[in-house]
C-alpha cells in the first residue's frame, strides 16, 4: 500500500541524537498508517543500531536496512531507502536532525493537496547560542504552483532539509546521490529540481537542523580547499548538464557567489593563509571552466562587494584587492544618513565603489503619547522603493517565537499600540521589520554615527525589550541549560509545552540531559530534553549537578558491582534511615539504575530497588 511520505534517514554513528530524532517521528500529528521511516545504518559502530531496533519493536511505521560494508557518505544509504520506499512523497531526514511534531504533518499535506511535485518549508537551525532561520530564502511565503526558475535562489539551498519530493520523479528518472565526500546534495537536487514543474513553498515550521558545538559532522571536518576543489568539479558537472539554460544559470550563480566568493575568497581563512596562490589558482580555473562553456564569472555576480571583488582581483597588483577583501570581511564599514536614507562606506576610501544604501535601517523613537493612546514608535530610514510589509516581536535568540502584530505607517514612522502587548507570551523580545518580499531587520536603538573623531559605543545595539512578567519570575526558573540537572522532587514528563499529555515520572535525584529552553504559550519556561521529553524549568523541582567530585564515584550504571569494603543497604537515597542491612567484603550486588542526592551525591539503585554508595573505595564494577 503507499503511503503518503517516506522519511529517509541515513545513519552512520549517531547515537547521541538518534532518539531525539525518533521521537519526533513518533510524535508527528499524522496518523502512522500513512507514513514511513526508513533507517539506513552504514555500519555504525556505536549503540544507533540498537536503538532503532528498540523502537522498531514497537512501532510499525518504522524499520531499518542494516548495509553489510561501510559506504563512507550517507550517498548511498539515502540511494538505498529511496528505493525502497512505497510513499508517494520522500523527504530525507539527517539522523542528527528532527521534524517539526506539528509543523511537518501541516506541510506535507499542503503539498499533497496540491499534488505538487516539490515542496519548500520553513527550517530552523539550532546552537548554542540561538535558534535562527535556516535558508529562509526558499520558505519565504505561502504560495503553490511556482516554476523553479521563479524562485530566485532555489538553488542556495541544496540539502534535505524542508523538501518533500515526488518518489516517482527520482525513480522514473534514476536520479541518485553520488559518492562524494562533500557537495553530493548539490548535483542531486540540481539535477531532480530541473525535472520539476510545479512547487508548494510554505511558512509553515518543517525541519530542525542541529548545529549544537558537540555535533561535529564530515561537513565541518572539510576544509576549505578540500571544498574548493570538490566545487571545482562540480561547477564543471553542471556546465555538462542537460538541463534548462535558465536553471544551469541559477546553479551557476549560486556556485559562483556562495561557494567561491562568500565561502571561499570572502573569507578569514583566505586572507590568513600563507598560501594565496593556491587560491588564486583554484579560482583562474573556475574561471577558465566556464569561460569553456561560454559563460563569464562577471555575469554571475549581482552582490556589489563581490562585483568589486572580482574587478580588483584582476588588477595586476593584487594588493588592492586584498586591502578592500580585509575591510569588507572584518566589517570596516562607516554608516552615515543623506535624505532619509542610510549609507554605508568602507573606513578606507575606493573609488571603485561607491557608498552602498541600506535597504532598510528602522531606529526606535520611544513611547509616545498620541490620541490618547501610547504608541512604540519606529522610525524607517529607506530608499523610496522600499515596501514594509510586517512588524514582528520575535523572542531574544530564538525567531521560532515570532509574534506578528498590527502597526500603521506613516510618515515613515511606524506606530504599534502598547494594547497589543498585554496578550503577548512573558518573554523577552526585539521589534522586527519584515520589507520587500523575503528581507527583515532588527530594530536599531540608536541612529547610526559617522564621527571622524570618535566611534559611536554599541553603535549596532538592537533594541531589547524585557518582560516586566518574566522579570519577577527570573529566579524560579532555570534560564539557560547545562550538561546535566537532577530532580529535587518526583517530577512529571510530558509530550508537550503545555503540560496537557503526560508520558510518565522522575523520582527525585533523576538525572536529566536538557538540549534547550522553549516556552510554554504563556511564557513559562520549560525544558527540553535530549529524547525530545518536556519538564519543568522550576528551580524547585530542578537543579543543575555539580560534578566536582564525581571522580570518586561511579556515575556509569554498572550490571554488577563487588563490595571492597564493608558497607550497607538503605532504603532511601539519603542514608539518614538506619540500614536495612551490611553487605560483606567480595558480595556481589546487581544494579537497575543511579540516583543522585539532592547535593549531587551519586547513589547506586539495586534491583530490590535499595540504596547503596557508588564511592569507588567501597565497591567495584563487575560487568
Amino acid at each position: 500500500m503507499e503511503k503518503l511520505v517516506s522519511i529517509i534517514v541515513s545513519v552512520y554513528n549517531k547515537e547521541p541524537y538518534l532518539k531525539k530524532c525518533i521521537e519526533s517521528l513518533i510524535n508527528l500529528n499524522i496518523d502512522h498508517s500513512k507514513i514511513e521511516a526508513i533507517f539506513v545504518d552504514d555500519c555504525s559502530t556505536d549503540s544507533s543500531v540498537e536503538i532503532i531496533e528498540n523502537y522498531v519493536d514497537k512501532y510499525d511505521f518504522i524499520q531499518i536496512i542494516k548495509l553489510p560494508n561501510n559506504t563512507g557518505s550517507p550517498s548511498e544509504p539515502r540511494n538505498i531507502g529511496m528505493k525502497e520506499a512505497k510513499g508517494k512523497y520522500l523527504t530525507l531526514l539527517d539522523a542528527d536532525d528532527w521534524l517539526d511534531t506539528q509543523g511537518f504533518p501541516e506541510f506535507i499535506n499542503k503539498v499533497n493537496e496540491d499534488d505538487a511535485e516539490f515542496g519548500l518549508g520553513q527550517t530552523y537551525k539550532h546552537t548554542n547560542k540561538n535558534v535562527t532561520f535556516h535558508a529562509k530564502f526558499t520558505s519565504y511565503k505561502d504560495v503553490s504552483n511556482l516554476k523553479p526558475e521563479e524562485i530566485e535562489k532555489i538553488f542556495r539551498a541544496v540539502g534535505p532539509p524542508g523538501k518533500v519530493f515526488k518518489r516517482n520523479i527520482v525513480i522514473e528518472n534514476n536520479i541518485e546521490f553520488e559518492h562524494m565526500k562533500f557537495g553530493e546534495d548539490k548535483l542531486f537536487f540540481i539535477e531532480l529540481i530541473s525535472k520539476i514543474n510545479n512547487i508548494t513553498m510554505s511558512t509553515i515550521p518543517v525541519y530542525h537542523v542541529n548545529r549544537y558545538d558537540e555535533n561535529v559532522s564530515l561537513v565541518k571536518e572539510t576544509s576549505v580547499l578540500d571544498k574548493a576543489y570538490l566545487n571545482k568539479a562540480i561547477t564543471n558537472r553542471i556546465c555538462e548538464m542537460d538541463i534548462p539554460l535558465s536553471l544551469k544559470k541559477l546553479a551557476l550563480a549560486r556556485m559562483v557567489e556562495v561557494d567561491f566568493f562568500r565561502r571561499f575568497l570572502h573569507t578569514k581563512t583566505f586572507l590568513r593563509s600563507d598560501n594565496k596562490q593556491e587560491f588564486y589558482t583554484i579560482f583562474e580555473e573556475i574561471e577558465k571552466t566556464l569561460e569553456k562553456y561560454d559563460f563569464q564569472i562577471k555575469d554571475f555576480l549581482k552582490n556589489k562587494i563581490f562585483i568589486t571583488m572580482y574587478a580588483l582581483y584582476h588588477n595586476e597588483n593584487k594588493d588592492e584587492f586584498l586591502k578592500f577583501t580585509t575591510d569588507v570581511v572584518y566589517g570596516n564599514w562607516r554608516f552615515y544618513i543623506q535624505d532619509d536614507v542610510v549609507y554605508k562606506d568602507l573606513e578606507n576610501n575606493y573609488d571603485i565603489i561607491n557608498p552602498i544604501p541600506v535597504d532598510c535601517y528602522p531606529v526606535y523613537e520611544g513611547t509616545q503619547y498620541t490620541d490618547g493612546e501610547m504608541y512604540e514608535v519606529i522610525k524607517v530610514l529607506k530608499p523610496e522603493n522600499i515596501n514594509i510589509s510586517a512588524v514582528s516581536l520575535v523572542q531574544i535568540n530564538n525567531v521560532l517565537n515570532t509574534h506578528y502584530i498590527d502597526f500603521d505607517y506613516k510618515n515613515d514612522k511606524i506606530f504599534i499600540n502598547q494594547k497589543q502587548f498585554a496578550q503577548l507570551e512573558a518573554v523577552d523580545v526585539n521589534l522586527c521589520v519584515d520589507y520587500g518580499e523575503m528581507d527583515n531587520a532588527l530594530v536599531y536603538a540608536s541612529y547610526p554615527s559617522n564621527n571622524e573623531t570618535y566611534k559611536m559605543r554599541r553603535q549596532s545595539f538592537k533594541i531589547e525589550f524585557i518582560n516586566r512578567l518574566k522579570d519577577k519570575n527570573k529566579n524560579k526558573y532555570l534560564t539557560s541549560v547545562s550538561d546535566s540537572l537532577i530532580t529535587l522532587k518526583k517530577t512529571k514528563l510530558y509530550k508537550d509545552l503545555e503540560f496537557k499529555e503526560v508520558i510518565s515520572s522522575l523520582e527525585p535525584g533523576s538525572k536529566v540531559v536538557p538540549v534547550e529552553i522553549q516556552s510554554s504559550s504563556n511564557g513559562t519556561p520549560r525544558l527540553v530534553l535530549e529524547d525530545g521529553n518536556i519538564m519543568t524549568a522550576n528551580k524547585e523541582f530542578i537543579t543543575q549537578i555539580d560534578e566536582k567530585n564525581h571522580h570518586k564515584y561511579i556515575t556509569k550504571v554498572p550490571n554488577e558491582i563487588k563490595v571492597k569494603k564493608t558497607c550497607k543497604l538503605y532504603d532511601s537515597r539519603s542514608f539518614k534511615n538506619e540500614a536495612v542491612k551490611p553487605l560483606k567484603i567480595d558480595e556481589n550486588v546487581r544494579i537497575s539504575n543511579i540516583i543522585y542526592t539532592n547535593n549531587s551525591t551519586p547513589r547506586l539503585v539495586t534491583e530490590d530497588g535499595y540504596y547503596l554508595t557508588a564511592n569507588k573505595n567501597f565497591i567495584e564494577v563487575i560487568k
